[in-house]
């Protein structure tokens, strides 16, 4: 059974955008772990990178899978091509076979770095939405006492 609050299912204030940013937190996760094994493993022979495709991983968890279509509203326009919301699959995705290392190892230490750098990046500012999220229902369940 179902609380009715205001008219609105109870259920609902979870299940919108905090769940979506912590299913997208969780990707990020995920792809930080990955981005760590790569580095821990920089000098063993014959490894191969791993990366995660966040942005299909993040359309995956949304179910985000709608195609758009551009129209053209002026004859000097470019057609349009169909396009994707926020990507559609979810993939660990390794690197280019070919290594510049005579190991074998595919570990780029820099663009591992750098992949790590924005990951931490893209995780903090979502963990800060996260957070405004839940203050914004702290302050709503406070001033309704009043």
């Amino acid at each position: 059974m179902k609380r009715e609050f205001l008219g609105m299912d109870s259920q609902t204030i979870f299940s919108g955008t905090i769940s979506t940013l912590e299913r997208v937190l969780d990707a990020r996760s995920l792809k930080h772990n990955l981005i760590v094994s790569n580095i821990a493993n920089v000098d063993t022979p014959n490894y191969k990178a791993f990366d995660l495709v966040i942005e299909e991983e993040i359309g995956k968890t949304l179910g985000i899978i709608k195609a758009t279509s551009l129209t053209t509203t002026h004859p000097g326009h470019l057609p349009g091509t169909k396009s994707h919301d926020a990507g559609l699959k979810s993939r660990v995705t390794a690197t280019p076979p070919l290594s510049i290392r005579g190991d074998g190892n595919s570990v780029d230490i820099d663009k591992a770095m750098a992949d790590m750098a924005e990951n931490n990046l893209m995780y903090n500012a979502l963990a800060q939405i996260l957070s405004k999220k839940f203050t914004g229902l702290k302050s709503a369940i406070q001033e309704g006492r009043r």
